[in-house]
């Protein structure tokens, strides 16, 4: 039996070859698109699934959005082992963020070759607790609570030593020098994780309120989370930040898809991303399934008298419904094998795009999930149609009475209605997206960007000097380097430093405003738009940070935004005015006003700045701005990276183009675009696919009215707009539909922006023609042809 079912279905194939193949395309890249999103999905749910007790560890975050910045995932690690009063929480671990905070030396020596440790934290003793790792060579408890001492990855020891036999080795630096301890095996790619090296680090601290850790909590089974944050902020914070500042806890699960702030210690994932490329494959399959419906249920009349004719042979309805979904399944299985050549061909372009190494394991229970949706795919989608060609009356059929059914006609309708609907959501939606992200680039930062290469995480006391330093002296003699500044700040990052003021009227500030330290000639060197006042300037030394009897007096050049909060219409008026933090003691003489800045991420800036000149808080490293003529970047860079060797200790630094680094932030959305466009036209040509398949069918089944209406008289044009009217109807049907709903989904995702576009009518209206014009094009091909055949051929035997 089911050898005759596969002999009827290859010959069912081989006499309705346009069919078979318009069925097969669709399906296998609707199903190539699924498989490579779902691969992408689970890998991105995967994160941090592996990690010892992973569903009851919670990472402590806090929340300065009363204060006008957002939640940081830094907590201080002292504050976090008083958790331990809790009943609630079992154990405290935490990771110290050496390498941004210099406690601990990065630049190292071995064999008088100098290293950058890259990504270097200190963790507490019981890291293996909270994070599993494969542990290659040593000891990695010992080495985290041994002075001087270093635990390496094996791609770090390789690096260095050219060998992971490393254990007792050591390392020299400015200050002394490293013992490795231990080597692991690198952590792999699924993880929030992103440490390289491990050093031994003191990590209590008297100073409650300085952050520098990586806090995280393992809790007992059903404990009630926003409980615990309400007694965690109760014993943080009182006094004046009580109600302004939070505790938070967020899920060790989640925080590879939620966590976006510019701490992290690796760019994460995104909610949104998985959500887009999950929906856009469901719906791509979706377009494939309805398009085998529908040129299926189409097909129909070609196949009523091979019905009739089973039928009348004692063909049961049952026996026929199996043959036809042993069609569909065998259409869907050949589908599933092209899916996957196209998958395997695709793989590299695609993981550049997410920018992940994924690979297809087809001997795993994923490689079994794709069989099973695949024959899903096939009896779901074969079931409609089987039923209906099964349900041709014998008798009706051979006496050639067989008119279309209404429920059939209603189907085919809707479904071809359906994907005009998402392709006009689609491209309403990509082009939004372009349109953002777009508008993000060309966001006026208040900033130069173009010429500036930036030196990132050099030491203050190599650079941020009163007086020009023998590194800063040599970086500006080298040729093509027209300007240098220093700032304590990443401006595409984050603000380290906040102050809160007290507004020369006496009144107080009700948060905190972010304040970057610079060296002189911060306008310049920025490429600030000054609105009033002067630069930092060497004419005016005692503007620099001095501290008299307590106080320290600075001079401030405050953006337009701050002197309006401040109680200036006119913003010159605040000029020679004095801005004080009574808690610090800081006294700041405004000196210049500057047009807003944007400093931080796209969806995060803050424009609310003060540059304080000589101005540092415990900020261990600064950035180098250079401004340089871009023909000689690469022998700046080179050169540059020569003298902090040489002159600071300082080995393999970060030398970006503020623009590139810029364009990284922007990084995120980018992706979200690309993924979105390919999807688009993916949905548009299946569509395509569909209209086409329907219409020929259309044509074919309307040979005998074009052939009259040839007859008395009618052009092709008229014919051919007769025949797309149809297909022309539906596609202002889907209009009606598409557009309320992309409208609220679109809005929904750029209020995500501080800055965002409004949707514009246009791109509504673009949409629609194009996929007016396409449909008209695809059914005008097509009916053209029919109009194009003498009538004499189609009424001969009338």
């Amino acid at each position: 039996m089911i050898v005759n079912y596969l002999i009827t279905a290859l010959r069912a194939f081989k006499q309705q070859k346009q069919h078979f193949l318009l069925n097969v395309i669709g399906l296998s890249v609707g199903l190539a698109a699924a498989i490579l999103v779902a691969l992408f999905a689970k890998n991105e749910l995967s994160f941090d699934q592996h990690q010892p007790n992973a569903d009851r560890v919670y990472r402590v975050a806090q929340d300065y959005s009363r204060l006008g910045l957002s939640t940081i995932p830094i907590y201080n690690y002292t504050r976090g082992t008083q958790a331990l009063d809790f009943s609630q929480v079992e154990d405290v671990f935490a990771l110290k963020m050496v390498e941004f905070t210099r406690e601990a030396e990065v630049d190292v020596k071995h064999n008088n070759q100098g290293f950058k440790l890259n990504n270097l934290y200190a963790a507490t003793a019981n890291i293996e607790d909270f994070i599993a790792m494969d542990v290659l060579a040593g000891n990695i408890k010992e080495a985290m609570s041994t002075p001087n001492s270093l635990a390496l990855s094996e791609s770090e020891a390789l690096r260095i030593f050219g060998t992971v036999n490393v254990v007792g080795e050591t390392l020299n630096h400015a200050k002394g020098s490293y013992t490795v301890k231990a080597v692991f095996a690198d952590l792999p790619d699924n993880t929030h994780f992103g440490f390289q090296a491990l050093v031994y680090a003191e990590h209590i601290s008297e100073n409650l309120f300085q952050s520098s850790h990586y806090v995280y909590l393992k809790l007992t089974a059903g404990t009630d989370i926003s409980a615990l944050e309400k007694q965690l902020t109760e014993q943080a914070f009182t006094g004046d930040f009580k109600g302004k500042m939070f505790v938070e806890l967020h899920p060790l699960l989640d925080l590879h898809l939620t966590a976006k702030s510019p701490f992290e210690m690796k760019a994460g994932g995104t909610k949104q991303v998985v959500t887009i490329c999950v929906g856009l494959s469901i719906l791509l399959v979706l377009i494939a399934s309805f398009n085998f419906i529908n040129m299926t249920v189409a097909q129909s009349t070609k196949r009523a008298k091979e019905v009739g004719v089973r039928k009348a042979l004692g063909a049961s309805k049952t026996q026929l419904v199996s043959q036809f979904l042993s069609e569909s399944v065998l259409v869907a299985v050949l589908s599933m094998v092209l899916a996957c050549v196209l998958v395997e061909l695709v793989m590299p372009s695609f993981n550049s795009l997410v920018d992940r190494e994924l690979v297809l394991n087809y001997v795993s229970s994923f490689g079994a999930g794709i069989a099973i949706v695949a024959i899903a795919v096939g009896v779901l989608a074969g079931l409609y149609p089987a039923f209906f060609i099964s349900s041709f009356s014998a008798k009706r059929v051979l006496s050639g009475d067989l008119q279309r059914g209404s429920t059939a006609i209603w189907v085919r309708k809707s479904l071809l209605t359906f994907q005009a609907s998402l392709a006009i959501g689609l491209i309403i939606g990509s082009a939004t997206l372009l349109q953002q992200l777009s508008h993000l680039q060309n966001l006026p930062l208040g900033y130069q960007t173009a010429q500036r290469l930036v030196i990132s995480e050099v030491p203050v006391g190599e650079v941020f000097t009163q007086q020009p330093s023998a590194v800063v002296n040599k970086l500006l003699a080298i040729e093509g380097v027209q300007h240098l500044g220093v700032i304590d700040t990443q401006l595409t990052r984050s603000i380290n430093n906040t102050l809160r003021p007290t507004w020369p009227n006496g009144e107080e500030s009700g948060g905190i405003t972010p304040v970057v330290g610079t060296s002189f000639e911060v306008v310049k060197s920025l490429g600030l738009e000054l609105l009033a006042g002067r630069d930092f300037s060497r004419e005016f030394a005692g503007d620099w940070a001095n501290r008299v009897d307590g106080i320290t007096y600075v001079g401030t050049i405050v953006t337009e935004t701050v002197a309006k909060q401040a109680g200036f219409t006119n913003v010159a008026d605040i000029l020679g005015k004095s801005i004080k933090d009574i808690g610090r003691n800081v006294d700041m003489r405004v000196i210049g006003v500057v047009a807003d800045v944007k400093i931080g991420n796209a969806q995060n800036a803050n424009t609310d700045i003060m540059f304080l000149l000589g101005f540092n808080y415990l900020n261990p490293t600064s950035e180098v701005v250079l401004t340089v003529n871009p023909q000689n970047v690469l022998s700046i860079r080179q050169q540059a990276a020569e003298i902090l060797a040489q002159h600071a200790n300082v080995f393999e630094p970060k030398i970006n183009l503020l623009s590139d680094s810029y364009k990284a932030v922007l990084k995120g959305d980018e992706r979200i675009s690309q993924v979105v466009l390919i999807f688009t036209g993916l949905a548009v040509f299946l569509t395509c696919l569909g209209t086409f398949g329907l219409a020929s069918f259309s044509a074919a089944r309307r040979q005998k009215e074009v052939a009259v209406r040839k007859v008395l008289g009618a052009s092709r044009i008229s014919i051919v707009n007769i025949l797309a009217k149809e297909f022309l109807v539906l596609v202002g049907v889907s209009i009606a539909i598409a557009y309320p709903v992309t409208y609220l989904l679109v809005g929904d995702w750029l209020a995500n922006f501080n800055d965002r576009i409004d949707q514009a009518v246009w791109v509504y209206g673009i949409a629609a023609v194009v996929v007016a014009g396409i449909t008209w094009v695809t059914v005008a091909s097509l009916a053209f042809k029919a109009a194009s055949t003498r009538p004499s051929l189609i009424l001969r035997y009338e």
